[in-house]
């Protein structure tokens, strides 16, 4: 049971809410929660490959990094111009993550190395005792599966601060997210902020 006084306080150092529970938006919660097979957390290259697989789940990421965050954590470790989708979820009301990021690589070996690299790791630039876990994304898979899953979203929403919404990118360079195809409602939180 979620108890409101647990909740991470923005400001507050990640290590102080590590215990805290977070309830994610309801858009988060079947992906997130997902169950994982025998083989979900072992490392693709200890499984015979990625079998096609291009979108990880970042988990245990401190609540209080941001997105820009994330991006200069993937880039300051050799990873710039290998991902073209990253998103990491926000609890709006709180200006905090959920702690975990999706992240789309461009191949398998640059999943292997992303793999290798941040399961496990614990070195953020803020203080935490937080350890990263490295898991595949599920159900979504691949660009294309996560632009079809957010271009329409209420993340996208202009209303919604550019900080909180997913990116996408090519050759390291940020570009426009694919345009909507419907009408975008604004999340609950931005009804009546202009």
């Amino acid at each position: 049971v979620f108890d409101e006084l647990d909740a991470y306080e923005p400001g507050k150092l990640s290590s102080q809410a590590d215990e805290a529970h977070v309830p994610p938006a309801d858009a988060e919660v079947a992906e997130a929660s997902m169950p994982a097979d025998s083989t979900a957390t072992r490392p693709p290259w200890r499984r015979g490959g990625t079998d096609g697989k291009t979108t990880v789940m970042l988990r245990n990421i401190p609540n209080n990094y941001s997105r820009d965050m994330v991006l200069e954590l993937l880039d300051d470790h050799g990873f710039s111009g290998s991902y073209n989708f990253v998103y990491l979820p926000i609890d709006f009301n709180r200006d905090a993550n959920l702690g975990y990021a999706f992240i789309n690589l461009e191949t398998s070996d640059a999943v292997d190395a992303l793999w290798k690299t941040f399961d496990g790791f614990s070195d953020w630039s803020l203080p935490t005792v937080k350890v990263c876990q490295v898991c595949w994304s599920g159900p979504h898979q691949g660009l294309q599966a996560h632009v079809e899953r957010y271009r329409n979203s209420p993340v996208m929403h202009k209303q919604v601060p550019d900080q909180y919404k997913p990116v996408v990118l090519k050759h390291g360079v940020r570009k426009p997210f694919p345009r909507p195809t419907k009408k975008i409602r604004a999340p609950q939180m931005f009804m009546g902020y202009y």
